[in-house]
């Protein structure tokens, strides 16, 4: 490797939360917290669900409430970082158990107050829910009264919060660690090395066959050999969901994610059908690429193949660059919020043992800046991931005004500015290249990412809906029985173009999203297609839309998905607004096609 690569990567400065495993400090944050809890408990506990609520005892109640919430995030996202950078660690794993503990004995003595909101009569909350004094509560208040429905009664549910860290978090640990602890044996040019999963999946996108062959049979053996364990986890955690599902009254396994998101189930499946109907164009632009690699044939290890080449790497420092220019470009602000990220090693990059694989951005508070993980491999794709994650960071900072309640958005808006950072970060690097080589071959990349982002997530997302229901009436299931599933509803994607091999079938193993947050994929869908259609409306209105998209993602959680993208002249219900931004999708790919 080039020296310029050599350099050391970033790793997290997390001193700004505290300062290790051992800091007294997080015990005795913890400590208040409880106190602080039950405090809150005496004062306000069988004073909320009554007709002689007032609008100053109310606003009381949710600024305590809205503290104790921002102070709790604290240790558990010193927790969850330090564990996510090194799993192996004894003493991160620990940690995690006990912040995680000590977070549910907080939380049992604030059980009662979102379940006594959902029991103000409604006259008295049609009341309230208009006072100048509660304005900036209105929607967590809105949408926290529309869940009263499906909450159990208060001691289940302080039962299910004391049992939390016994049952599905339980799990989803157990996943991680299984997938961080994991190696792969590759066999590169008589040697064996022993690799990473995050080393292992950036070997698909080699420009070998032979290496991404290896590295699709090795990333199969190590699943197939971690296979009984989690499919005995994902059987437990879809069966724990059926269960509270029907004693909330949820009559999908998907609706709950739906309330959560504040969208109608319809909007779903309307946005879902659009996908599947233009799965076409994935067939199409495979047919394409099989052209352009010369093979008679594609299979799962040769979707990723990069066409042209694919020597070229970046350094961090330049990656650095690229998005720093790309976003100042669109605006400077958008710059400025995101240089912070590098210069006070806000982000964690290097590639450690014990380290998840996957990237994410972590908005911790209002009053706490957001952290980003990547697993920084010197690749385009790692260069369009940091993008994405500082989308994540510089909405969660423009964000920043609003209270713990209402910091974070829903879902399906949480992917805007991370794609839209994408988009710009993708338009900056073909806006350099000359040769239309060069702009096919990113081009291609970035179409792969579209289906990545909008296709593939559809296609996990239909997996999740057939296997939890699938679950719900047949019992635990085998690992084969997933496979099958697996297998089918990503095939269906790409038609005739790409067979996916039997190895590919384990693949689902290897997911995070399904462990861990049952039908979120969707959203990146959603935010897609949105993004997809704003940057459209950017490339029309130049500078006129930018403070607009900079309200929108100033909102946070305040508005609801639906709300804030009426707002911007869109209509979620429309089937239109979902093949809209398909059709964006192919002009990508005629694009390609008028460059060969």
């Amino acid at each position: 490797m080039p020296k310029a690569l050599q350099q050391d990567l970033p790793v997290w400065n997390l001193c700004d939360l505290y300062d290790g495993v051992d800091d007294p400090n997080l015990q005795k944050d913890l400590d208040q917290q409880l106190e602080a809890a039950a405090a809150f408990t005496q004062a306000y506990q069988h004073t909320i669900a009554t007709g002689a609520l007032s609008a100053a005892h109310f606003k009381a109640a949710l600024d305590d409430y809205e503290a104790l919430s921002r102070n709790a995030m604290k240790p558990l996202a010193f927790a969850q970082l330090l564990f996510s950078t090194n799993t192996q660690d004894p003493k991160h794993g620990a940690l995690l158990q006990r912040v995680r503990e000590a977070a549910s004995s907080i939380n049992t003595h604030l059980v009662f107050f979102e379940l006594e909101i959902g029991k103000i009569p409604q006259a008295v909350f049609d009341a309230l829910i208009g006072d100048a004094a509660l304005k900036d509560y209105a929607h967590y208040l809105t949408t926290t009264h529309n869940k009263a429905s499906h909450h159990l009664s208060e001691p289940e549910e302080k039962i299910l919060v004391e049992t939390s860290n016994a049952r599905g978090p339980a799990f989803v640990r157990l996943f991680s660690e299984i997938q961080s602890r994991t190696t792969y044996d590759v066999r590169r040019d008589g040697e064996l090395h022993v690799l990473t999963q995050s080393d292992v999946l950036a070997l698909l996108y080699d420009a070998d066959r032979q290496v991404r062959a290896q590295a699709a049979e090795a990333l199969s053996e190590g699943l197939r050999e971690n296979a009984h364990a989690v499919t005995f986890i994902y059987n437990t955690l879809i069966h724990e969901k059926h269960v509270l599902d029907r004693l909330r009254g949820f009559a999908l396994p998907e609706s709950e994610r739906h309330l959560d998101n504040e969208i109608d189930q319809q909007a779903v499946d309307t946005m879902t059908e659009v996908c599947v109907a233009n799965f076409d164009v994935v067939g199409e632009y495979y047919d394409l690429k099989r052209t352009l690699l010369g093979l008679d044939e594609l299979t799962h290890y040769d979707r990723y193949a990069p066409v042209g080449n694919a020597s070229k790497k970046f350094s961090f420092p330049e990656a650095k660059q690229l998005v720093l220019e790309a976003f100042s470009d669109f605006d400077p602000r958008l710059g400025q919020m995101a240089e912070p990220f590098f210069s006070q090693r806000w982000i964690h990059a290097a590639i450690v043992e014990g380290k998840n694989s996957g990237a994410f951005c972590a908005g911790v508070t209002p009053d706490v800046h957001p952290y980003v993980f990547v697993n920084y491999t010197h690749t385009i794709n790692d260069v369009m991931t940091l993008a994405h994650e500082l989308g994540h960071g510089v909405h969660d900072v423009l964000a920043a005004h609003n209270h713990m309640l209402d910091y974070q958005p829903a879902l399906p808006l949480a992917e805007t500015a991370s794609t839209f950072g994408e988009m710009l970060v993708f338009d900056h690097l073909l806006s350099q290249l000359d040769d239309d080589r060069d702009k096919l071959q990113l081009l291609c990349g970035k179409i792969e990412n579209l289906f990545a982002t909008v296709f593939r997530q559809v296609g996990i997302f239909r997996f999740e809906r057939r296997a939890h229901q699938l679950r719900r009436e047949q019992g635990e299931l085998p690992t084969e029985a997933y496979n099958e599933l697996w297998q089918e509803t990503q095939q269906d994607m790409f038609g005739a173009s790409l067979k996916l091999g039997q190895d590919h079938a384990c693949w689902w193993l290897y997911i995070p999203h399904i462990i861990q947050l049952p039908f979120y994929v969707y959203a990146y869908a959603f935010g897609e297609l949105l993004v997809l259609s704003l940057y459209a409306r950017y490339r029309e209105e130049g500078a006129g839309f930018i403070d607009n998209y900079f309200k929108l993602l100033a909102a946070g959680g305040s508005k609801s998905p639906a709300q804030l993208v009426t707002e911007m002249g869109f209509d979620i219900a429309d089937a239109a607004f979902w093949q809209a931004g398909c059709n964006l999708i192919r002009q990508r790919l005629e694009q390609a096609k008028a460059l060969l």
